[in-house]
């Protein structure tokens, strides 16, 4: 029972430094904690968390025979699109705006709407589950004697998933990294907007 213990702490762990890695999350809990500060980011990372409940739910049950469906092929299709819709908002449109003006005038969305729009950019994608599918089914099978180790490695993943992105949107108020935020909204929700409508590219052609 011990090493199922340390064995869930360990994947929670991985879980939480794979947050850095490049990815579609990744870039909506930054660019949101950036621009909205600490609860922006946790809005975000709870609807990410919320999607992911799901997904580990799934991959840690029925992952396997789920990624073959052909339904994953239509969810990377909706999830590029709500990855260009996404990059459609966050790029600046208005070149008439100051960067602090651009940076206040989206402070405005409510927390519910970046709640929504974390959860559809992680439930829409199956390949947080082929992810979760590669981190979980050694594990899974070799505790498969312990009834209860499956449901406590979705509750983990999910908990540390959360705590992982209050952490990352905590260190990214930073007082340096904000102002140089404020001082460059135009060109750094650019290159997000970029980065999150080349992950639809690739979702496209994977």
């Amino acid at each position: 029972m011990e090493e199922a213990v340390w064995s869930i702490a360990a994947l929670s762990g991985l879980l939480v430094f794979s947050q850095l890695s490049p990815g579609p999350d990744v870039i909506l809990v930054f660019r949101t904690a950036l621009a909205r500060g600490f609860r922006g980011g946790i809005a975000v990372g709870s609807g990410i968390s919320l999607g992911f409940a799901i997904q580990a739910a799934i991959a840690c049950t029925l992952g396997a025979w789920v990624m073959q469906l052909s339904l994953c092929t239509y969810l990377l299709w909706a999830a590029a699109a709500w990855l260009l819709y996404l990059a459609w908002k966050i790029f600046p449109k208005s070149s008439s705006k100051t960067e602090l003006e651009l940076a206040d005038e989206r402070s405005h969305t409510p927390y519910t709407v970046l709640l929504w729009q974390g959860f559809l950019c992680n439930i829409l994608n199956p390949k947080c589950m082929l992810f979760i599918l590669t981190l979980s089914a050694g594990s899974i099978k070799a505790h498969s004697n312990i009834p209860w180790y499956t449901a406590a490695l979705i509750i983990a993943f999910t908990a540390a998933g959360w705590l992982g992105w209050a952490l990352w949107s905590a260190l990214l108020q930073w007082a340096p990294l904000r102002r140089q935020y404020l001082r460059h909204t135009r060109v750094i929700d650019a290159v997000f907007a970029l980065l999150l409508a080349g992950f639809a590219v690739l979702l496209l052609a994977a």
